[in-house]
């Protein structure tokens, strides 16, 4: 049985040895867990001086590990639970949450058991699967990775005026309520690719989620599988709202939308589209909407959302237009994350394959969030043979042409059809890819490919791990150098010729 203990927070300074055991696909060997390094300076103890936090979790210098215990009979309830809904619904997408326990350790010395936290697998219809691999008897044979999503903030099944509702509903680890586990995609021995993604939106002034690494495990009554490593992605959600941007001016939060391809279709925001798949999705009833609700479920009327969008596609090529443009829409940052996106190379984004995006309205004023960008700097879905290393800034085919057409992205053409929108875009094309001072460098992608296989690659291969294990930038299909040398050189001929054009 688990401990019902509503937090369990230590830190110490040392990492005592746990011996289990791992289930492979084919045998149960015994490992132990390696100590993560610790350090001190200045005669004070490493917690006082790092303390687990936001920017600790979020300190890609910092080795991290998560441990997250299950108890059998939940574990299989897990299983069973993603059985059913794909049985009722055709994939494993539930997202009923079971409880687990948390080991968290890092190369600081901290150590932070929390007790009572939820856990729930995250993905879409293609990549969410089983946790499991099933022999035709239905016996686990195996293991094989999910993304998923821990849930400091769960109250489970405590009555709402409970003592330990309220600290279960109150609690945060890392200045969280949530935090997300992304598998890396198989093949991608560059294993950074989505952080850098993300580092790049950020250093270019584009509101993203943080990024780091975490080396997890997965403990089930005992039995220790070491589950891989895995992309932790802050979450976009409320939170994360308040931290990037405040309350708006009357004091209230502001409404955040994630948009994604869904059964209603593409996130072209083409005003058709938009009215008939805005709202709040029922996933246990398998509802998933393409313009999804996350903040202010309960009072929100999408006023906001929809007076974007009529807006946004009310197009006239005049000055009229353009003013309304820049009261809806944060018209600048589009143009940073347009020009960023086209450099990162993602072909499942808004620009590319009308998808993969929040809208916040901060102010009545939409600010668009890129997320899901592991596919990008020459790894993944290549729709163009090429990783559209040799597109023009502006002539460029979407990814999927037999669904909708580049007409149909309204928030690309009609703000490209504005002359001073077209030249600042180009202009952060040339800027972010200076040779001396440019942010789109491969330096930075290789400077934190390094400290990760530094920090994570022994343990990975010496236990046994599930997923990539391999450091290598050889081993993809593209090298990262390759992709950042061409990709910036052709996009920076391309944003010179239009600007002599002027």
């Amino acid at each position: 049985m688990f401990r019902k203990f509503a937090v369990l927070m230590t830190a110490f300074l040392f990492v005592f040895m746990v011996g289990c055991q791992l289930i492979s696909t084919t045998e149960t060997i015994s490992i132990t867990l390696p100590p993560i390094v610790t350090t001190t300076s200045n005669d004070l103890t490493t917690d006082e001086l790092n303390p687990v936090s936001y920017e600790s979790l979020f300190d890609n210098n910092v080795k991290h590990r998560f441990v997250i215990s299950f108890s059998q009979a939940n574990f299989d309830k897990l299983v069973q639970d993603m059985i059913n809904y794909n049985d009722q619904f055709g994939s494993y997408r539930d997202n009923t949450i079971q409880e687990v326990d948390i080991l968290y350790e890092d190369s600081y010395g901290n150590r932070v058991e929390l007790n009572e936290v939820g856990f729930r697998t995250k993905g879409n219809i293609f990549s969410r699967v089983l946790p499991v691999i099933l022999d035709n008897k239905g016996d686990v044979i195996g293991y094989q990775q999910v993304s998923f999503q821990l849930e400091f903030n769960d109250t489970f099944n405590y009555p709402d005026n409970s003592t330990q509702y309220k600290l279960l509903k109150e609690r945060r680890m890392f200045d969280l309520e949530q935090l997300n586990f992304k598998a890396i995609r198989s093949g991608d021995t560059g294993v950074v690719t989505e952080m850098v993604a993300y580092d790049l939106y950020l250093a270019a002034g584009v509101p993203a989620p943080n990024t780091s690494l975490a080396i997890i495990y997965f403990d089930i009554d005992g039995t220790l599988v070491p589950y891989g490593l895995f992309t932790v992605t802050e979450p976009l959600d409320d939170v994360y709202a308040r931290r990037v941007f405040g309350k708006n001016f009357d004091g209230s939060l502001g409404d955040l939308y994630k948009c994604v391809w869904q059964s209603n279709g593409p996130a072209t925001l083409k005003t058709g589209d938009a009215t008939n798949a805005v709202g709040v999705s029922d996933y246990n009833a398998g509802y998933r909407l393409t313009y999804q609700l996350k903040t202010n479920k309960l009072t929100s009327d999408f006023s906001n959302f929809s007076y974007f969008v009529q807006e946004l596609n009310n197009f006239s090529n005049t000055v009229s237009y353009q003013n309304k443009l820049e009261d809806i829409l944060d018209v600048d940052t589009w143009l940073k994350t347009l020009a960023m996106g086209f450099l990162i190379g993602n072909p499942d984004d808004y620009a590319h394959d009308a998808n993969n995006f929040y809208l916040y309205f901060y102010e009545n004023q939409a600010v668009y969030i890129p997320f899901d960008h592991d596919q990008s700097l020459g790894f993944g879905w290549d729709p163009y043979n090429g990783y559209g290393i040799n597109h023009d800034l502006y002539d460029y085919p979407v990814a999927q042409t037999y669904h909708f057409s580049k007409n149909d992205l309204v928030l690309v053409k009609n703000v490209f059809a504005f002359p001073e929108y077209r030249d600042l875009y180009e202009k952060y094309i040339i800027e972010y890819t200076d040779e001396t001072t440019g942010i789109f460098d491969y330096d930075r992608y290789y400077g934190e490919y390094i400290v990760a296989k530094t920090l994570y690659q022994s343990e990975l291969t010496e236990n046994h791990h599930l997923g990539v294990t391999t450091f290598s930038l050889t081993q993809r299909y593209m090298q990262p150098s390759d992709y950042f040398t061409q990709k910036s050189e052709n996009a920076r001929a391309y944003a010179l010729y239009y600007q002599d054009q002027n």
